[in-house]
């Protein structure tokens, strides 16, 4: 079985140490950096799989996290541990140039020699969507089925098209509803292009784009998308191979999901097994007490209604994994014999709400107690 971790780093210190416009402080930043790096060091050594970061601008009240740059960020974690995978979840394909997006995930996918995850979403915050998306022009939307959502949806599909097409042509052209490559009658008299490269005519003007280099991993990085309001977006992420991040508790969600998954991949010409393509997870609260423990889950729950539970996000609870080390065993156990689920994600918060040493000692326990379970080894067993 693979564990996925999913890290939301804060300017503040402690859920109830607030502090205003910390997410524009160096001195907190750089608190959060620290965290990050030891929680990173530590989940290498414990054997989890993978570490995602979210794609956020702007929060400049250290809540929700503060995480403008998952790529470079990427790249500073993959630099500071040996094993571990790295990914985003996820870059926000609609307000950005989708050949960029290609050429940066696979310039690091070789920088990291083949440790990279690629994580794609629509994006639904407007404060920086809207922004960063005005030249498109597209910006965030709602799952609502809105004139807005089907252009935004049209246009992930578009994106992961060039995306695709970045990572495993030597050059290609596409014209679509949003984007076109190349511009019509780009100039490109470099001599060398015609004998040694491709992409140009006689008359040296471009006939397709490139990135360089393509990815590490052939044909290219793993492909995953956060949970979708839709099963529309559940229906094309499954048709093209792509992982779904689900941490709701609900359980005729996951199975309506889990159903639309086999299907459509089945019907994409893939033999696909009932629990694949799933990963399913949420928060976690451990201690060999279960009163600590249980205190440890409500301060998250607070945690959670106060930042993800409020306008504009309003975002259901992820599944509580709650109790000793042994109970969480339990309750992945039981998620697994259900869904058949081979893959979880936990969402690790620091350093708030308890604080950057609980974090640390949390997933401590969970990586030294609860990963070998499931038959994970750590980084020194693995090695051996």
């Amino acid at each position: 079985m693979n564990f996925f971790l999913i890290f939301n780093p804060y300017g503040w210190p402690h859920k109830d140490e607030p502090i205003p416009m910390s997410g524009q402080r160096t001195d907190r930043y750089q608190v959060a950096v620290e965290s990050l790096v030891e929680h990173a060091k530590l989940a290498d050594r414990c054997g989890f799989e993978g570490i995602f970061l979210s794609e956020q601008h702007g929060n400049v009240e250290g809540i929700p996290e503060v995480t403008g740059n998952p790529i470079l960020t990427n790249m500073f974690i993959a630099g500071h541990t040996e094993r571990i995978k790295v990914g985003q979840l996820a870059n926000t394909l609609t307000v950005h140039n989708p050949l960029h997006i290609a050429d940066q995930i696979a310039q690091l996918d070789q920088l990291t020699k083949g440790r990279v995850m690629a994580g794609f979403a629509r994006g639904n915050t407007t404060r920086w969507a809207d922004q960063y998306g005005q030249q498109i022009p597209m910006g965030a939307t709602r799952s609502d089925k809105s004139e807005n959502d089907e252009r935004n949806f049209r246009c992930l599909k578009e994106c992961w098209e060039i995306v695709k097409l970045a990572w495993t042509q030597e050059s290609f052209s596409y014209e679509g509803e949003f984007w076109t490559f190349p511009i019509p009658d780009t100039p490109w008299p470099y001599p060398h292009t015609s004998t040694y490269g491709t992409g140009v005519n006689e008359e040296g003007i471009v006939t397709g784009v490139s990135i360089a280099p393509r990815p590490y991993q052939d044909p290219h990085p793993r492909i995953f998308s956060p949970m979708a309001g839709r099963a529309q977006t559940v229906r094309f992420w499954a048709q093209e191979g792509g992982s779904i991040m689900c941490l709701t508790d609900r359980e005729s969600l996951v199975n309506g999901m889990l159903d639309i998954y086999v299907e459509e991949g089945e019907a994409a010409g893939r033999d696909v097994r009932r629990g694949e393509g799933l990963v399913l997870g949420g928060n976690f609260a451990i201690s060999d007490r279960e009163s600590v423990a249980r205190e440890r889950g409500a301060a998250m729950l607070e945690w959670d209604e106060m930042v993800y539970g409020v306008p504009p996000y309003k975002l259901p609870h992820p599944t509580q994994f709650n109790g000793t080390p042994q109970q969480i065993i339990d309750q992945i156990g039981a998620i697994h014999d259900k869904f058949g689920s081979e893959e979880f994600a936990f969402l690790v918060d620091f350093p708030a709400p308890h604080g950057a040493e609980v974090s640390l000692e949390m997933l401590e326990q969970f990586g030294n107690e609860v990963l070998p379970a499931f038959g994970v080894k750590p980084l020194s067993a693995a090695a051996a």
